[in-house]
């Protein structure tokens, strides 16, 4: 097959141009992708090259300069889109990570043995690393990756990807019985991050008050529509007011005064949802620590067993940097194979035959200050590997938190109080149009309510302005 296409590539200082694509090849035999008549990306088998229906506009999108993946590239990531060829009539949902299982690859890598296969190294990701994205009128998704629709309509159906990414934050960090959560920036993910806690209350009979913040007018009344019980409107009441007040804050702003917010009103944990790809409250790294899914806790004999709740391993190797109290580095060597030294240490101990087929990463990381988290989460500038394993903690020796520089004082005090910072992005599909199914009257308020603005693909430009704009929901863009 031979597709060629014009679309809008998005370049590094925010703006669009426009350049030819061509799409070469098969699902059996791979394809070749070509940009302006140059060779652009080389695939192997596994993929199906897919008509886009329409696309929506999210945070990541907006903030895709700050990633630290190449440009130009074709972004846009929401995507719902028809098949061609024998798959033609056919509506398709797609997941946005390219990796070995999604393509069928028969010879995994040790991340997807691990069940893990959405942070293999290797992976591309559709709209944000690579892989050319939904604003454009062709994409190629691997097979896997494009799941047929069943009992969803195509209206709520182009918010599946971000619904998906907004359930996987309850599943991760599910509240309690009784307790009272709080969503920070209920707009974009954050009103679909309500829907998801509404629909998962309800689903499985859970008893616990969510309560939406924000500063718009617009958004008070959506965030009662999305499932909130109650609206709390920064223009009245002062985040000082409302310190301590919520178990868990699902912080969707991506701003830096968000966060720090949602840290001043947590009294157990903060969920980061999004970030800016910049530093926020004095912490590197924020960005890549929600690609990898990774928690910071403050240091415990507890949280040295943490693993997320469906998996099924035991915390074995760890890394302790050098400035970590020495009670903390015996209590650990009498129970884990204990690596010491600093971030260049570490990353020399997983290329060693210590890690000899199997996952080169850290089961934790035990650190002394709030430099050698953001360390901990990209230690070479040359790479995007970690030195914990996705899914993976970060823990802190709060022993010495009183020497950290001021600028620090409120993420010390977080610690040091035993409150978690916890982070999520992508979502089970699968699971997310079940929970849709299960819950009509969300589905309806999805359909109804989030999506503010269509524009066709010709106005793209214009679709992106307007999704900058806090008057904005879900803005969507249609090709038609």
């Amino acid at each position: 097959m031979n597709l060629k296409f014009r679309a809008k590539d998005y370049l590094s200082d925010d703006s669009f141009e426009s350049a030819e694509y061509e799409y070469i090849g098969n699902q059996k035999d791979g394809w070749e992708i070509k940009r302006n008549g140059s060779s652009y990306l080389k695939l192997g088998p596994g993929y199906i090259p897919l008509k886009t229906i329409s696309c929506g506009v999210c945070s990541t999108d907006i903030d895709r300069r700050f990633l630290p993946f190449p440009l130009p590239q074709i972004i846009g990531h929401e995507v719902l889109a028809e098949g061609l060829e024998e798959n033609k009539g056919k509506q398709f949902v797609v997941e946005i990570n390219d990796t070995y299982e999604a393509r069928g690859d028969k010879n995994p890598d040790v991340f997807c043995l691990e069940g893990i296969p959405t942070h293999s190294p290797e992976r591309r990701v559709l709209g944000i690393d690579r892989l050319p994205g939904g604003f454009g009128p062709y994409i190629l998704a691997p097979i896997h990756a494009a799941i047929n629709l069943e009992g969803v309509s195509p209206k709520a159906a182009v918010l599946m990807e971000p619904f998906a990414a907004a359930l996987q934050a309850i599943i991760a960090s599910p509240p309690k019985s009784g307790d009272h959560v709080a969503v920070l920036g209920p707009r974009r993910l954050g009103s679909l991050v309500l829907a998801a806690l509404s629909s998962y209350r309800k689903t499985n009979g859970s008893n616990f008050r969510i309560t939406a913040i924000t500063r718009h007018d617009h958004l008070v009344v959506l965030s009662k529509e999305m499932g909130a019980d109650e609206v709390i409107d920064l223009r009245i009441t002062n985040i000082s007011d409302i310190s301590n007040q919520f178990d868990i804050v699902y912080d969707t702003t991506s701003t830096a005064s968000g966060f720090e917010s949602a840290l001043q009103i947590s009294k157990r944990e903060v969920h980061l949802k999004t970030t800016n790809g910049q530093s926020m409250a004095g912490l590197e790294h924020l960005t890549e620590l929600v690609v990898d899914e990774l928690s910071i806790l403050p240091y415990s004999t507890q949280n040295t067993n943490f693993h997320w709740q469906k998996e099924n391993r035991t915390n074995k190797k760890v890394f302790v940097f050098d400035g970590v109290s020495e009670s903390i580095k015996a209590d650990l060597r009498s129970k884990f194979q204990v690596f010491e030294g600093d971030q260049t240490k570490g990353e020399s101990y997983l290329t060693s035959e210590h890690f000899t087929n199997q996952m080169p990463r850290f089961d934790f990381v035990v650190v002394s200050n709030t430099s050698e988290i953001g360390q901990t989460i990209r230690p070479n500038p040359t790479h995007e590997n970690s030195l914990v394993r996705p899914r993976g903690a970060i823990l802190i020796d709060t022993s010495n938190t009183e020497n950290w520089p001021s600028d620090f004082r409120l993420v010390s005090e977080f610690f040091k109080n035993g409150k978690e910072i916890h982070s999520s992005r992508c979502g089970d599909f699968h699971m997310a149009i079940s929970l849709l199914r299960d819950n009509p009257e969300i589905t309806n308020s999805l359909e109804t309510h989030l999506i503010s603005h269509r524009f066709p693909s010709d106005q793209l430009e214009l679709a992106y302005s307007k999704a900058k704009d806090p008057s904005s929901v879900k803005v969507v863009v249609d090709f038609q």
